[in-house]
C-alpha cells in the first residue's frame, strides 16, 4: 500500500512542476501579448494540474478498491457446503504427481456361505519415478489401515456372537477410499474416508488427512506449513465463532471451543477441559496430551493449490446430524509457509 502511494505521489508532483514551468516560463516575457499568452498558460497548466488530480485520485481509489477486494478474498472462510462430504472426498486428478489407486477386497462369509460384511481398502501408487520413499511410506500407511479393518470386524463379530444377533445376510461394511488433494515436489496429500457399518441407527464416516514432505517421506505436521501456528488458531476459532452467530437454527456442542482449543494444543482432561460439560467418566477417557508437539492425531487437514482447509468430523464441535465442517485458510493470508504456497 505504501509502494502505492508512493508512486501516485510521485506522479503528481511531476505533472503540477511540468505546468509550473510551463506558466514560469511563459510570464517572464513580459509584454502584454506575452501576458495574455501567460495567462492561457495559466488556465491550461490549471486544467492539467486538475485532470492530474482527477487521475490520481481515481487511480488512487480503484487501488484502494483492489487492496480491499484482495484482503477480502484473504479472509478465512467457513466452507459449509450443501454437500460437504462430496465436497472433502472429491478426488483430485490433475496433480503434478499422477497417482493410481487400487481397492483392495475382502468378503467375509458366515457358515452358509452368506456375505456378513465386505473390508475394502484403497492402496495409492506413484506413477513417477523417484519417489521411493514415499511410495515406502504409502504402502505401510495401507497395510495398516488394512489390518485395522480387520480387526474392527473381528471385534464385531465376536459382539454378535456373544449376543446372540443375527450375522446373516450382507449388513456390515468397512470401508477406506482415497482422495487426492495435491502432489508437486513439495507436500503430497491426500485424505481418506474411512465408512464403516457395523450396527446401529447409521453409518459412521471419519476423514483423515494425510500430509507428506514427497521427497522423504516424512509425515508433515500442521506446525510444519504454518508461519504462525498460534494466529492460525485465532483464525479458525474466529471464522467459527462468526459462524455460530450467523446460525438461527444450528448450534455447535457447548463446549466446542474447548474441544477446537485441545485439537491444536493438545486434550488435557485435568487442565483444558476443566470448565467444559464433560462427566467425570468422560475426562477418564479423554488422553492427556497437552503440550505435545505433534498434532497429527489430534487436527485432520490438507493442503490444495492455493488453501490450507482444516476438518472437522462429525461429533467433533457438531452432532452427526450437521455432518463434518471445514475451514478454509487462503494462502493470501500469509499463514502457510511460503514453500507450501
Amino acid at each position: 500500500m505504501m509502494k502505492n502511494k508512493i508512486l501516485l505521489t510521485r506522479k503528481l508532483a511531476a505533472v503540477v512542476l511540468a505546468a509550473a514551468m510551463t506558466f514560469g516560463v511563459t510570464a517572464c516575457k513580459g509584454t502584454d501579448a506575452d501576458t495574455a499568452e501567460g495567462t492561457a498558460a495559466a488556465e491550461s497548466a490549471t486544467e492539467t494540474v486538475s485532470a492530474a488530480l482527477s487521475a490520481v485520485a481515481e487511480e488512487t481509489g480503484t487501488a484502494a478498491e483492489s487492496r480491499e477486494e484482495a484482503a477480502e478474498e484473504a479472509t478465512a472462510e467457513i466452507f459449509v457446503a450443501e454437500d460437504p462430504d462430496t465436497e472433502i472426498a472429491e478426488f483430485r486428478k490433475d496433480t503434478a504427481i499422477k497417482v493410481t489407486v487400487e481397492d483392495q477386497k475382502e468378503e467375509k462369509k458366515n457358515d452358509a456361505g452368506e456375505v456378513l460384511v465386505t473390508i475394502s481398502v484403497q492402496k495409492a501408487t506413484i506413477e513417477d519415478k523417484g519417489y521411493d520413499a514415499l511410495q515406502k511410506v504409502l504402502d505401510q500407511q495401507s497395510s495398516d489401515t488394512y489390518e485395522l479393518a480387520q480387526e474392527a470386524w473381528g471385534d464385531m463379530q465376536a459382539f454378535l456372537e456373544d449376543n446372540d444377533w443375527e450375522t446373516t445376510g450382507s449388513l456390515y461394511g468397512i470401508e477406506d477410499t482415497i482422495s487426492m488433494k495435491r502432489g508437486d515436489d513439495r507436500i503430497f496429500s491426500y485424505v481418506t474416508t474411512d465408512y464403516s457399518y457395523l450396527g446401529g441407527a447409521h453409518p459412521n464416516v471419519v476423514y483423515n488427512g494425510y500430509n507428506y514432505d514427497t521427497k522423504t517421506g516424512k509425515r508433515l505436521t500442521l506446525r510444519d506449513v504454518t508461519e504462525d501456528y498460534d494466529s492460525l488458531y485465532a483464525q479458525v476459532l474466529d471464522t467459527l465463532r462468526a459462524f455460530q452467530e450467523e446460525q438461527e437454527d444450528f448450534t455447535f456442542f457447548e463446549d466446542y471451543e474447548d474441544t477446537v482449543r485441545g485439537m491444536f494444543y493438545g486434550f488435557s482432561a485435568e487442565e483444558d477441559l476443566e470448565d467444559s460439560d464433560m462427566t467425570a467418566a468422560d475426562r477418564e477417557e479423554t488422553p492427556d496430551t497437552a503440550g505435545t508437539a505433534s498434532d497429527i492425531d489430534n487436527i485432520q487437514w490438507y493442503l490444495t493449490d492455493n488453501e490450507l482447509v482444516v476438518i472437522f468430523n462429525r461429533y467433533d464441535i457438531a452432532g452427526y446430524a450437521f455432518g463434518p465442517t471445514a475451514v478454509k485458510i487462503p494462502f493470501e493470508t500469509g499463514l502457510v509457509k511460503e514453500i507450501y504456497s
